[in-house]
Order: C-alpha cells, then structure tokens, then sequence
C-alpha cells in the first residue's frame, strides 16, 4: 500500500473516531465539522481508487434506549 492511501486511511479513522465522539458528547457543531471532514476524505479516497474498510458495526448507545 503506498504511504498516501496509508495516511488516508489513517485519517479517515481518526475522524470517524472523532465524529463518534462528538455524537457520544452531543457536541453538534463538532458532529458537523467531522462529518464534513469524514465525507471529504471517503471521497478522497474513491476518486483516488483506495479501498475503505467499512465501520464496525457498534450500536450508538442513544439507539439501546
């Protein structure tokens, strides 16, 4: 893997980790910022044919209510 699909992977972890975050802390304006940031980087990646792995799927805990 080249080191530019390596740090974009990279980066898109991090910003679902901290879009996640920021839903876990109610922290809207956060939520946007990483969702934005998270939406440009997915898209980063296709146009660039880097293959993402999908989210594990977790329950956010606002759905176990």
């Amino acid at each position: 893997m080249s080191s530019f699909a390596d740090e974009l992977l990279q980066r898109i972890a991090r910003a679902r980790q901290a879009l996640s975050n920021a839903e876990d802390a109610g922290e809207l304006d956060a939520e946007r910022v990483y969702a934005g940031e998270l939406d440009s980087l997915l898209r980063l990646a296709m146009e660039n044919g880097v293959v993402v792995p999908s989210e594990p799927a977790h329950p956010h805990p606002q759905d176990l209510r």
